[in-house]
């Protein structure tokens, strides 16, 4: 299956676009999505600071929900990542 991922703030270097497709296996959830980039960041990746990226980024769905790590994702669905912003 593919996933449409939305990119925003620091995630934008994933991709030239603003949008990201990314195969899954069928019937996965956003902790698949998370494995996924983690792989990718790690093989494509590695020598930028996005390490964490996967791991504490929120997810958002086409309703602009929260969603959570079992969330069951659909094919060709469209789901935003937000990287958690640092400040002071």
């Amino acid at each position: 299956m593919e996933i449409h991922l939305k990119l925003y703030g620091s995630s934008k270097i994933l991709s030239d676009k603003d949008i990201l497709n990314v195969q899954l296996p069928n019937n996965s959830n956003i902790q698949n999505l998370r494995k996924v980039l983690t792989k990718i960041i790690s093989e494509k990746y590695s020598k930028s600071n996005l390490n964490s990226l996967p791991r504490t980024a929120a997810f958002f769905s086409e309703k602009d929900e929260v969603i959570n790590d079992n969330y069951k994702l659909k094919d060709k669905e469209f789901i935003s990542i937000i990287p958690p912003i640092g400040g002071g």
